[in-house]
């Protein structure tokens, strides 16, 4: 293809500027209307294919035997009989190749109306009226039985947890521990709060090879959306299948990356699609796969569990492209089949897209000039109707610094009457601009009512799941939550936003913000209809109201919530704020307020503020009426006869006033001072001010209707977990009201509780001991017997009703590393791996692609890349062996030129030679002029197109050898070359990536040739050349590990051996074995690939969850298996790395088998053979618990 191009250009663009020059010289004003309208056709063209394809709605797969195979050949793939010269080295790995890439024979027969006729929005919309009462939603919200709902959901990726499949597991269902440690990631983001997760369902991770399926063990998406029912966790359900950017190949199986004829989301080059009905075929084969399981999980329907747990399904990921002056570069007719699909295989619920990012795609200046040009092309019917899904998510990276205009949202995506959903916010708390609890709480401020945080529970990285953007980022740059169970300051922040968030959710769920909707003058009671914050902006205060209802008017559901935002307060100000709010028909005393109280904003210096909740109003009483509060409530929880327990900050955390309705009485052990005031048409209020201190007190109304309120410190904030109602509202008790929590606990990290009343503990030796305090009506439950009944109810809140005691279990005191069992050492042996003789371009002769010109038979140049033979995973080995004589030598120097993705190290007879890396992290933005001419000048681009370019150039004089004046066959020279790649592409923001290229690209030789030896110099095309001689006599040896052969095709080093038995023997570097261990191994460079192993046997106490670390340090690459599962990758350019071992919320082995790979780059590349001093690399393993601290120092073996 390259020199079809460059024949063609040098032909036609002489050609072109002469044309171009005559038309100018004639007619300036002619060539410029040409121009003109040459580029208006050119962009109509390209819009009518943008919204109508020609893609038709039937595609049928016939099979080998079912007719002509008239599919174009795959690149690089001859007949594997080929040419007579050398080909018969070459027959196994182009076989191998055909394997890979072929099509098996398939076509495509398409049929039926065109998609842009048949799929249209009407058609695939979401049936409000026959699930109306199951799920509904508007503007403000989604409805889930009739009930205004928030949906705070937190991505959970179920393919990145290491968990052990045990051998216990059966096809039909997972074995326990696995379902175990699901359980306990899900139950730590309840804990948190949220009430949903977003589950990216991975096609690759499910398909190792064409044609196969996998859905058992951890695979088994069945059994974890039966455990979100049973939990009651709502899921955002994104089928693909493309599932984002961080991930390797965009979620795609290998082999469908491999095909190269299949042109993966349409792709044809970067920025251009073609649709393909091969690739269209095979997202129907994903779809009739994972939507068969998912449609008997749907929230509208009922199942033994109540109702299922998919709120919504989201098709595909980021569609959202742009070109040149911002020209969309989707087809429509990829999310019409998309969702074609999803109805003909029965889905009934809402259909999401994710393909708008904020701000650019809403108010940038070309989304504007687009828009407007859509709609005058589709007024005159020259494009076909612009094809939604029924709601448009966005994704916003950092809302708190760009806010989101309703408006502008509604503007964009038509979509007058569906809740606003950023279906990935925010990012890593570390590269974005604000925290996660700042983003939450600015998403909830401006009326976001669905939203999912995109890394927010941190993924350690096991396996080669990480897309090249993000292999080389630590696992700390990743979210609040660990697999551990620690919680970042963040993540405790995050949490308080979400119960604040979530105890007034029906209060404000359904609102709209304020001013945005006519307001009531008169109301049967006194109700709240303003609020404002002295010494703060208006910008600083967003005030929502709900009040929609047919009893509006009444103030039973008249909620009003401020979301009070006082980080931008002067440094020098007073802390305590003055909150004025505005009753409905009632005086004023100044500025619109007709009463004040004061508070302050606790240590996130922002709040979120209630009024006009009514408590007890399900029951036959009159309600006791919180008119106003400038005291944050981060926890309801329902009693008996309509009562409720509130859960706030004590005084020196967050100061504040409540202010009720009528006279009420107080009593309880906190200090509490009761002001009673007339106000307004002789109505009464009283005004309760707490105290400093902990404690618990009782507001009761005449009626009976009361609310305990609790005040707590900041450490039981801190761990603060609250056992919210299912979303199905199946499982109240008693006369409680089941729209509110049963239970709220605190006292100790990783707490979590149910909606059936019961609290557990993830118990570790740091929460061993703590005292839990649960709030309940009933006693909980307890979940196991890592929590105990107190003996004692505390010197804190004394003995009440409500409160109920606990007590972590404490562990045993022994060690939770008893001991290392069989340390082990042994090196890889080279010659026992499966080589296989690689070509290069000029050796497949036959191939039409490289047959154009015989001076673009590039010797140095392979034929095939490391992903053309399945050899995906992270590292790929290449030989070259040549016999050199004196007589050969042509220079004083012997060079080495190599061409890789992404590093590479070498060794020559023996001797480690260093390395290099060709990588480059994108800077400029996808899709932009800059971007494009980074990645020219940049080889090894992380994303987007990658130039060739990025050879290294290695002076190998000192390692080679030469025979003496009388051998004939010349001295063996052995090159060793391990290539690491850091993973193929991912097809995003219109980039056709994923078939970069990866492993070793090109290899030259430069000193010494072969002329005179027995060989056709005629095939050569150029005897002046030496250096073509050079490659021809210099033959390369391929291997590494098919992992389309894997049953997990990510869980592989590429090393043949890793899995090896042969070879070990007894370490000499022997760890301390109490309390801890660590050891210093001396890696020597010279040796190749290095392996450790050893057994961690179990802990004496099952209960105890702590984490096991294995810390590495050292400028050596190792990687980290624990019972064959790859967790880690240690890079030189990392001063210390972590990977955990056991605990936390893994299920847990009865013996952990640790294995260790480790090799380096030598310091003095230069070193002449035989030199018998090189240094080592010092590489110190250390096994730690609890912080990670070792008590020993590394012992120097």
């Amino acid at each position: 293809m390259a020199g079809i191009l460059l024949e063609s250009g040098i032909v036609l663009v002489p050609l072109a500027f002469i044309a171009i020059y005559v038309i100018v010289a004639s007619n300036v004003l002619l060539t410029v209307v040409g121009l003109a309208a040459a580029v208006a056709v050119a962009v109509t063209a390209r819009l009518r294919y943008h919204y109508s394809s020609g893609a038709r709605a039937d595609l049928v797969v016939i099979g080998k035997d079912g007719g002509q195979d008239e599919r174009p050949k795959p690149k690089h793939v001859p007949d594997a009989g080929g040419s007579d010269r050398d080909n018969d080295g070459f027959r196994e790995i182009v076989r191998d190749a055909q394997a890979h890439c072929d099509g098996d024979g398939e076509t495509i027969h398409r049929s039926g109306a065109l998609l842009s006729e048949t799929v249209t929005p009407e058609s695939t919309r979401y049936d409000k009226d026959l699930y109306g009462h199951a799920l509904s939603y508007d503007h403000r919200c989604f409805y889930i039985g009739g009930q205004p709902t928030w949906v705070l959901a937190a991505d959970f990726d179920y393919w990145r947890l290491p968990i052990v499949a045990a051998s216990a597991e059966s096809e039909e269902k997972p074995a326990a521990g696995i379902t175990d440690a699901w359980k306990r990631a899900l139950l730590q983001l309840q804990a948190l709060g949220f009430n949903a997760v977003r589950i990216r369902f991975h096609w690759g991770f499910h398909s190792p090879s064409k044609g196969k399926y996998d859905f058992a063990g951890t695979r088994d998406v069945e059994a974890l959306l039966v455990l979100c029912e049973e939990l009651g966790i709502l899921v955002i359900a994104c089928v693909g299948p493309f599932i984002g950017s961080d991930v390797q190949g965009g979620g795609f199986p290998f082999w469908l990356i491999q095909r190269d004829h299949i042109r993966l989301r349409h792709l044809w080059r970067s920025g251009i699609k073609v649709w393909d009905d091969r690739f269209a075929a095979a997202e129907a084969e994903w779809y009739d796969k994972i939507i068969s399981i998912l449609v008997g999980h749907e929230v509208v329907t009922k199942n033994a569990r109540g109702r299922g747990c998919i709120l919504v399904v989201q098709l595909d990921n980021h569609l959202n492209a742009r070109g040149l002056l911002g020209l969309p570069l989707a087809l429509q007719d990829e999310t019409r089949l998309m969702a074609r699909m999803a109805r003909e295989r029965i889905l009934r619920l809402p259909l999401v897209t994710n393909n708008l990012v904020w701000p650019g795609d809403f108010s940038g200046v070309s989304t504007r000039v687009w828009a407007y040009i859509e709609q005058k092309l589709y007024a005159y019917r020259i494009i076909k109707e612009p094809y939604r899904a029924n709601i448009s998510g966005f994704t916003v990276r950092d809302i708190d610094s760009t806010p989101v205009n309703a408006y502008a949202v509604i503007q964009t995506t038509r979509g007058e009457d569906v809740p606003m959903m950023a279906l990935e916010l925010g990012g890593s708390s570390s590269t974005q601009g604000s925290s996660f609890s700042d983003q939450i709480e600015s998403a909830l401020s401006q009326g976001l009512s669905a939203l999912s945080l995109h890394g927010f529970f941190q993924r350690c990285g096991p396996g080669n799941f990480d897309s090249p953007v993000r292999t080389l980022h630590s696992d700390s740059e990743y979210g609040a939550a660990a697999e551990d169970g620690t919680l970042t300051a963040d993540a405790k922040a995050a949490r308080l936003v979400l119960h604040a968030a979530r105890a007034l959710e029906r209060q404000v769920a359904a609102s709209d913000l304020a001013g945005s909707r006519p307001w009531i003058l008169r109301a049967e009671r006194p109700v709240v209809r303003g609020v404002s914050v002295s010494t703060l902006p208006g910008s600083a205060v967003q005030v929502r109201r709900q009040w929609e209802h047919e009893d509006a008017k009444k103030g039973s559901q008249l909620g009003i919530v401020a979301f009070v935002d006082g980080r931008k307060m002067p440094a020098d100000s007073e802390r305590e704020l003055a909150f004025m709010f505005s009753l409905a028909d009632a005086p004023v005393l100044g500025k619109g307020c007709s009463f004040a109280l004061t508070g302050t904003l606790g240590p996130r210096k922002r709040g979120i503020f209630a009024a006009n909740i009514l408590v007890g109003e399900r029951a036959r009483k009159d309600p006791l009426a919180l008119i106003a509060s400038s005291k944050e409530i981060y926890a309801r929880v329902a009693l008996a006869g309509g009562s409720e327990a509130w859960v706030c900050a004590e005084e020196s955390v967050q100061s504040g006033q409540l202010f009720f309705l009528g006279e009420c009485r107080v009593s309880g052990h906190a200090e509490v001072e009761l002001v009673d005031v007339e106000h307004a048409k002789g109505h009464k209020f009283s005004f309760v001010i707490p105290k400093p201190g902990p404690g618990i007190f009782e507001v009761a109304s005449s009626s009976g209707i009361s609310a305990t309120v609790v005040l707590v410190d900041q450490q039981a904030l801190d761990t603060l977990t609250v056992a919210y109602s299912s979303y199905d509202r199946q499982l109240a008790t008693d006369d409680l009201n089941p729209l509110l929590p049963s239970a709220a606990a605190w006292g100790a990290d990783n707490l979590s509780a149910s909606s059936a009343n019961t609290i557990d503990i993830l118990l570790t030796s740091a929460n061993a001991g703590n005292r839990v305090v649960a709030l309940a009506q009933h006693q909980p439950q307890l979940g196991s017997a890592a929590l105990q009944t107190a003996a004692d109810s505390g010197p804190v809140y004394g003995t009440h009703a409500l409160l109920w005691h606990f007590v972590a279990k404490c562990a045993n005191g022994s060690s939770l590393i008893t001991g290392v069992e069989g340390f082990e050492r042994r090196t890889t042996g080279w010659d026992s791996l499966p080589w296989k003789l690689l070509p290069t371009m000029a050796d497949l002769e036959t191939m039409d692609e490289i047959n154009i010109m015989s001076w673009q038979r590039d010797l140095g140049t392979f034929a095939y890349q490391a992903t053309d033979l399945g050899f995906n995973a992270s590292h790929v080995l290449y030989r070259c062996q040549v016999r050199l004589k004196p007589r050969h030598i042509t220079s004083r120097s012997i060079l080495l030129q190599l061409n890789v993705r992404h590093r590479c190290t070498l060794w020559v007879n023996g001797l480690n030679m260093s390395g290099h890396q060709t990588f480059h992290t994108r800077a400029a933005a996808a899709g932009s002029l800059s971007g494009y001419i980074e990645s020219l000048r940049t080889p090894g681009a992380s994303a987007g197109a990658d130039r060739w370019g990025g050879t290294a150039t290695y002076d190998v004089s000192g390692a080679m050898r030469l025979s003496g004046a009388e051998d004939e066959e010349g001295a063996l020279n052995e090159v060793l070359i391990v290539v690491e790649s850091f993973g193929v592409g991912t097809q995003a923001d219109g980039d056709n990536d994923a078939r970069a290229p990866r492993g070793l690209i090109s290899a030259y030789w430069h000193g010494f040739n072969f002329v005179g030896e027995d060989h056709d110099d005629s095939e050569i095309h150029d005897h002046e050349h030496d250096r073509r001689t050079e490659q021809m006599r210099a033959k390369w040896e391929i291997c590494g590990v098919d992992v389309t052969k894997l049953q997990n095709p990510f869980n592989s080093s590429g090393f043949p051996d890793e899995e090896s038995q042969a070879g070990w023997t007894a370490a000499v570097e022997h760890p301390l074995v109490y309390p801890e261990w660590s050891t210093r191994v001396q890696l020597d460079p010279d040796s190749g690939a290095q392996w450790l192993r050893w057994q961690l046997p179990a802990t004496v106490d099952t209960l105890v969850h702590d984490a096991v670390w294995l810390r590495v340090r050292g400028k050596a690459i190792v990687y980290i298996w624990a019972n064959d599962i790859l967790l880690f990758k240690h890079r030189p350019e990392a001063s210390e790395s972590r990977v955990q071992l056991r605990g936390g919320i893994r299920n847990q082995a009865a013996v952990d088998n640790v294995r260790v790979m480790m090799y380096g780059w030598a310091e003095d590349a230069s070193a002449a053979s035989g030199a018998s001093s090189r240094a080592t690399i010092p590489v110190e393993l250390s096994i730690v618990s609890g912080d990670g601290e070792v008590s020993e120092s590394p012992a120097d073996q």
